[in-house]
């Protein structure tokens, strides 16, 4: 007899009444035999929640609590920093005009050059060590001589000393190219060419020989000229400033199915907290942005996250130069005392939009010297916690169960099913069944009445003590004969916590139980079976 179960449900969870497990039922014509007895924790009654994505547990008061849990995308360091290629040009003017020397004189030369890296915003290097990338440096010369040339790359030390190379060019050479690959070399890019502490410079020092012989000439106005090429940098390891530059957290869309199964009424949580999570190896600070988060309703509106926590931009601490390769967590709570989030998650609410912007540096943080390698990583998690610390007016639920029971009916005269609830719970539930036939049309309707009445509250917040209600629900001969031919059961169960409409809220503690025992009398003599 599934509705004798169905008509007593007592929250959301309206699956647990479809199939209990009495026993055969014996009907007396005169008496009200027990049926069966069950027993519901808080945790229990909203296990549907699980089928939306919901952890159900409970927090440091034992208070119910749901939990939704979600990743947002990790930040990597070769996904946050692009070390550009490289492009640099210069000569060196022979500064001498020599016709037809009387003998073979050499002429040398050398210049000291200063380049400024290319770089994707305002970072600055101090030093980088490569683990990939290729640099090709041509040498040309219009002097009418040999040529013997050295290029010394202060920039780039490999083994502690820096790269060297040399060469010869004979007089109409079309020019010489040299490829390195930079695999172990590291960037040292701290000194300017006076020697001054500086940053993101690149140092190259040309010298030549030109040797002039009898039957050739130089003006003062030929030169060596050479270019750099630097392509398909992949660095181990970057020292200096990053600058101020966008990281990649991402998106991430939270559907909060709990609220599905609210169609009219209203639920507001007293204490929800949303709290991230961020895990961050990069030594540089991060400034966080939650001007874009959003929630979405039922009826498709939006609401901004606002507050102080909104208004300034929040900061994710970093390791210390001292720390490189640790990672610092840091977690930022977003709650009632620093924004909205009392009005943004309502029981209209059916998603959360994580959209948070983070950056590198922000300007409200000290200045900080900053490093990252291939390994570092931001990782950011986010949680929606809402402890049952709730009020609830008039929610109401709806859900269909299979009714199979109409051929069991056949010989019954009257029938009376007699619900007994003992409620350790701040919460009144009211109930309406509406019997379905096989086209999904009202038949017969058991008019909303009270199946359990709600626990009073003391000055500590628990109710202090349960509260005994007796439902009865009688059908007639003429009654019978109509939900024989139902298929389903539509339960609307309206639910109303104590003192609700006075605005208060109320807690569910873990320990909290709901009791129904069930009775059944008819005027003809069946049991389950149909014997």
């Amino acid at each position: 007899m599934v509705f004798i179960a169905v008509a007593v449900i007592p929250s959301c969870n309206i699956r647990y009444f479809e199939n209990p497990e009495f026993g055969d039922i014996i009907f007396d014509s005169s008496l009200a035999i027990p049926v069966g007895e069950i027993t519901y924790t808080v945790s229990e009654l909203f296990e549907e929640l699980n089928d939306a994505g919901a952890t159900i547990g409970t927090n440091t008061e034992n208070v119910v609590t749901l939990t939704y849990q979600e990743e947002l995308q990790s930040q990597s360091a070769s996904g946050f920093l692009e070390v550009l290629d490289q492009n640099f040009s210069a000569s060196v003017q022979s500064g001498t005009t020599i016709n037809n020397p009387p003998v073979t004189v050499v002429v040398a030369s050398v210049e000291l050059f200063e380049f400024d890296l290319s770089q994707t915003a305002d970072e600055a290097y101090d030093s980088l060590f490569f683990n990939g990338g290729n640099m090709a440096f041509t040498v040309n010369s219009d002097i009418n001589a040999d040529i013997a040339y050295t290029a010394t790359f202060l920039s780039l030390e490999e083994g502690g000393a820096p790269i060297v190379f040399a060469g010869n060019l004979s007089a109409g050479s079309s020019g010489v190219v040299e490829n390195r690959q930079l695999a172990g070399v590291k960037g040292k890019f701290d000194v300017d060419a006076a020697g001054d502490p500086a940053r993101s410079k690149f140092l190259i020092r040309v010298e030549y020989n030109a040797t002039i012989t009898p039957s050739s000439s130089i003006a003062a106005t030929d030169q060596l000229s050479f270019n750099i090429g630097i392509t398909n940098t992949t660095f181990d390891r970057v020292y200096g400033s990053v600058g101020n530059q966008s990281l990649d957290v991402g998106q991430q869309t939270i559907d909060l199915g709990f609220f599905d199964n609210f169609d009219t009424g209203e639920i507001r949580f007293a204490d929800p907290k949303v709290r991230f999570v961020f895990d961050n190896s990069f030594g540089f600070p991060i400034g966080i942005d939650f001007q874009q988060i959003s929630s979405v309703s039922s009826d498709g509106s939006s609401t901004t996250l606002q507050g102080d926590v909104v208004n300034s931009l929040q900061v994710v601490n970093a390791p210390t130069i001292n720390q490189e390769g640790q990672t610092i967590r840091t977690e930022i709570e977003l709650n009632a005392q620093n924004s909205n989030i009392e009005d943004f998650l309502t029981s209209q609410t059916r998603q959360v939009v994580m959209n948070v912007s983070a950056e590198s540096n922000p300007s409200n943080t000290p200045q900080v010297y900053n490093f990252i390698n291939d390994e570092n990583l931001l990782d950011v998690f986010v949680e929606v916690e809402i402890p049952l610390d709730v009020n609830m007016n008039g929610l109401a639920v709806e859900e269909s169960v299979n009714f199979t029971n109409g051929d069991d009916l056949q010989e019954a005269k009257q029938l009376l099913f007699r619900i007994i609830a003992e409620n350790e719970l701040p919460l009144a539930g009211l109930v309406e069944l509406q019997f379905l036939d096989a086209q999904a049309n009202v038949i017969f309707t058991v008019d909303q009445r009270a199946a359990f009445s709600a626990a009073p509250v003391g000055a500590d917040g628990r109710t202090t003590e349960a509260v005994m209600s007796t439902t009865d629900v009688t059908l007639t001969d003429s009654e019978i004969r109509i939900i024989e031919n139902a298929t389903s059961i539509n339960v609307v169960a309206t639910l109303t916590t104590t003192d609700a409409q006075q605005g208060g809220s109320v807690k569910f503690f873990d320990d909290y139980e709901l009791k129904f025992r069930l009775a059944a009398q008819a005027d003809v003599e069946i049991n389950s079976n149909g014997n």
